[in-house]
């Protein structure tokens, strides 16, 4: 798994954690929440399925995978636990 993520890819990884869905609409994607709605290239969820930061289902979702949510939250304990100790 590569985790360095661009940060337009950062930014699509916050969409998803925020509870976006990603819908497709004719030949665009988008980050869809309530009716709010944002493009997303289909380039920039094939980079990050081939980072491993997204998995794309059978039912033709895209979802953070687990590895990364893991990934995620270990950073965040990390930086967490520098914060609380210094």
């Amino acid at each position: 798994m590569k985790l360095k993520l661009t940060p337009t890819q950062n930014l699509c990884v916050g969409f998803l954690e925020s509870g976006f869905e990603v819908v497709r609409l004719d030949e665009q994607f988008y980050f869809v929440k309530g009716d709010k709605r944002q493009k997303v290239l289909p380039k920039t969820l094939d980079a990050l399925v081939s980072r491993g930061a997204l998995k794309y289902t059978e039912q033709g979702d895209y979802l953070l995978s687990e590895e990364f949510m893991n990934h995620r939250k270990e950073m965040r304990s990390l930086v967490k636990h520098r914060v609380t100790h210094h």
